[in-house]
């Protein structure tokens, strides 16, 4: 029995797979789902708040909670004390009733996290790598894993899957060439099937701002933080976009690739094919880094990429190093221009700014970036600032990367974000 299964009663998936059902039992279904998801999010919780929220009846939250209670997916938490009338039992997910792994892959590092479904962590990894070696990198992946679940006691038949992230996305479907600068081995390594084949676990990939972006949701569970922008800067730029509380991928699952927008300094981008032949491309000794990037505040400080470790960053801010104070005021410049085209065109709650750099220079990034140009953004009536840090930074690939299974297994509209691979699997099934 698959966690599906346990959420669909052991029903085909047919109802599911379309975007839009009729069907009571599809229906019903979504109802499951979506008062798991909400308990997941906001547990420990009550009945009457669930049903507050989420505007089903309370007898049908009670018929639903008493399946998930005895499906073991959820337990209560305690109940309500010195107030009138009858105390409230509250809920939360069950912490044992599975757990997930999270993975991002950077540029020659890996970090690896097991979580529950209360999201305690279980077991952590920092490995580096080769990540030019796309076989012995998966290869070392899955002996990882399976160190971690090991050591963890974690009982792999409640694995829930596997999220795995990375910085770049690549096929030959696109008219150009969009591999990222040190990532074109990966084009044609088939490293997901190869990951699940080495694990047994069911693995989904995704891009790392994306998946930031899910892990900053996950720690912003107000529905007044439910729609808003994850800026990710590491070795490129991009934009993981929340709307209503769900990842929006777009038509073909590349919104947010904001690190291609011709603007001063994201111009010139090592992903944007038509700078490799440009003056200062690949033909005067390689592409040339993006300002808003680590690659750009590396070549700002005169640095190797290999030195910039957050020690280094750290010292050279300390020090107030001429170097990166002048990258600061170049990369806030573009990290304002990037704000207000995010702020035109999806009118984001708030814009949050992490990724690959310390908290430290982020929170200093995002204040060179101010004050940031007129949009309809800004308005008298707002309750927190239009650019900020993200609440995850270092950790928040990693974290939404563990929540990938968790979304997919529960959400009661997850086809915001794997409608993709469904799509493929609707036509390999055809085949």
């Amino acid at each position: 029995m698959t966690i599906l299964d346990r959420f669909d009663d052991g029903l085909a998936r047919d109802g599911e797979d379309r975007i839009a059902g009729s069907r009571i039992e599809d229906a019903r279904i979504h109802n499951r789902r979506l008062v798991f998801e909400t308990i997941f999010q906001r547990g420990p919780i009550s009945r009457v708040e669930i049903s507050g929220i989420i505007g089903l009846k309370p007898q049908t939250i009670s018929s639903i909670t008493r399946e998930l209670l005895d499906q073991g997916l959820i337990s209560e938490a305690g109940r309500s004390s010195g107030l009138r009338g009858q105390p409230q039992i509250y809920l939360e997910a069950h912490a044992e009733a599975g757990f997930s792994i999270g993975i991002h892959l950077d540029q020659n590092v890996i970090a690896l996290v097991a979580l529950d479904l209360k999201r305690n962590e279980r077991g952590r990894r920092m490995l580096r790598c080769d990540t030019k070696d796309p076989e012995h990198t998966v290869r070392q992946l899955a002996d990882a894993i399976r160190d971690v679940v090991a050591e963890s006691g974690l009982p792999k038949d409640r694995c829930w899957g596997i999220g795995l992230v990375l910085p770049t996305f690549n096929s030959d479907v696109y008219d150009f060439d969009f591999s990222i600068s040190h990532w074109e081995a990966w084009r044609d390594v088939a490293f997901a099937d190869e990951l699940q084949r080495l694990t047994g676990f069911p693995i989904l990939v995704e891009n790392d701002a994306t998946a930031a972006a899910i892990g900053e949701r996950i720690h912003r569970p107000d529905p007044q933080e439910a729609t808003f922008v994850y800026c990710y800067v590491g070795h490129g730029t991009g934009a993981g976009l929340i709307i209503d509380g769900y990842p929006f991928k777009g038509a073909a699952g590349n919104a947010g690739e904001i690190g291609l927008l011709p603007i001063a300094g994201l111009g010139r981008n090592p992903v944007w094919a038509d700078d490799r032949n440009a003056a200062g491309g690949a033909a005067a000794g390689g592409p040339q880094a993006g300002l808003l990037s680590i690659s750009g505040l590396a070549a700002a400080c005169g640095l190797d990429e290999a030195r910039l470790t957050e020690d280094t960053i750290l010292g050279l801010l300390n020090q107030r190093d001429h170097r990166l104070m002048d990258w600061l005021a170049s990369a806030g410049n573009v990290l304002r221009d990037v704000a207000t085209i995010i702020e035109v065109m999806f009118d984001p709650g708030f814009i949050a700014v992490g990724g690959a750099f310390p908290r430290a220079l982020i929170e200093r990034l995002v204040d060179r970036a101010y004050p940031l140009r007129p949009t309809p953004s800004a308005r008298r009536d707002r309750m927190q600032p239009r650019l900020i840090p993200a609440t995850l930074i270092e950790d928040a690939a990693v974290t939404g990367a563990a929540m990938l299974p968790i979304f997919v297994n529960t959400s009661h509209n997850f086809r915001h974000l794997y409608f993709r691979q469904l799509l493929s699997d609707d036509r390999q099934a055809e085949s």
